[in-house]
């Protein structure tokens, strides 16, 4: 690898090959720690004329990297915000939406076995469902999947380099790879928010049991609460488990534990490949979030992969900050990204380099000229 103080600053904006967008300032701050260069401290590369997308340069291993900071989360901001990527750089070839998402706790795959995932755990997108494209019937909603709604398969380049990482020589690479970039990440002073919050705040609730006043007579609104289509109390809306008392008497039940062979926290944070579910709607609902899931087979829920996927070729690499349900909240988020960050640093040390044109071979019979 070439080290930083080697690396050659770009000549212009043509020489980027990978965009990093990031909605919000958590994730970007987290990507841009991981910078080998800051490419910015020397001078901006700018943009071209119509462009307003806000950007920063530099070089993550022998990559240069431009990081696209999104006006803010929505499909319909990563739309817009990456459809002016190639204007101003307009040789990138692969597009990556790194940050935070609700997982889904429980997933599994055909053929394979029941797994569990656990708040900052890993999800890769091998696809991206917007499951928020649906037709509403009397008696229910259909998601919208025809060849004209559904979002197309990665391109040959990604979907061959996704098979590679998915192997386990690979993929130990890349965990390997991960946990290092996240300790170094963490061990920066201005990074100490990001550590991990600890197994006893890794908390995952029944799916149909609400975020609201949990003692009996605590509220009226809350307690005639009791399934997705009735209203809680606003104050509840904007309170935490442990003021309303949700987590009281079911605490032995919920909190959630890797197995012990995986070490001691902060454990290694697993990396899952799968489809995505990219959307404008907030999954807050545990019921909704399994009845997509199953019906998509998704491993986590975003907001940005759909809006990026038709702009640029796109992988969407995330960390679980929540189990998108009516409890969810922002404790784990800070983490989340840092190890989203890290996974993209170690994604991109396996990456291949980029293009350059190389010198024709001489044809049969001629020798090559003397220097």
């Amino acid at each position: 690898m070439v080290e930083p103080t080697q690396a050659r600053r770009p000549s212009n904006r043509n020489e980027f090959e990978i965009a990093i967008i990031c909605a919000l300032s958590e994730e970007a701050d987290a990507v841009k720690a991981l910078f080998d260069v800051d490419w910015d401290l020397d001078r901006p590369f700018g943009r071209a004329t119509g462009d307003t997308n806000i950007y920063s340069t530099g070089r993550i291993g022998i990559h240069n990297v431009v990081l696209v900071h999104l006006a803010g989360m929505g499909k319909i901001n990563a739309a817009s915000g990456s459809a002016r990527i190639l204007c101003s750089y307009e040789n990138v070839r692969l597009g990556l939406v790194v940050g935070i998402c609700g997982g889904v706790p429980t997933i599994k795959a055909k053929k394979e076995v029941e797994k569990e995932v656990f708040l900052g755990d890993i999800v890769i997108s091998t696809g991206v469902v917007q499951y928020d494209l649906v037709r509403k019937f009397p008696n229910k909603a259909v998601t919208k999947d025809t060849l004209e709604d559904a979002l197309s398969r990665p391109n040959l380049e990604i979907r061959a380099f996704l098979q590679k990482i998915k192997g386990s020589t690979d993929q130990d690479r890349l965990k390997n790879t991960c946990r290092t970039q996240l300790t170094k990440l963490l061990g920066k002073q201005s990074f100490q928010k990001c550590r991990y919050p600890g197994d006893d705040k890794d908390i995952l609730f029944p799916p149909a049991y609400r975020h609201k006043h949990q003692q009996p007579g605590g509220c009226d609104t809350c307690s005639r609460c009791n399934n997705d289509d009735d209203d809680t109390c606003d104050d509840a809306r904007d309170s935490t488990c442990e003021v309303l008392g949700c987590v009281a008497g079911l605490s032995n039940e919920l909190t959630r534990r890797r197995d012990t062979n995986l070490g001691q926290p902060p454990p290694e944070p697993q990396i899952y490949f799968g489809r995505i579910g990219s959307g404008d709607w907030v999954i807050k609902s545990g019921r909704d979030r399994d009845i997509i899931a199953k019906e998509h087979q998704l491993l986590a829920f975003e907001m940005e992969g759909g809006g990026v996927w038709d702009n640029v070729p796109t992988v969407v690499i995330k960390a679980v900050c929540d189990y998108a349900d009516s409890h969810k909240n922002k404790a784990w988020q800070n983490y989340a990204a840092a190890v989203a960050a890290s996974c993209t640093g170690a994604f991109l040390q396996q990456w291949p380099g980029p293009n350059k044109s190389l010198p024709a071979r001489p044809s049969p019979g001629k020798s090559l000229p003397f220097p």
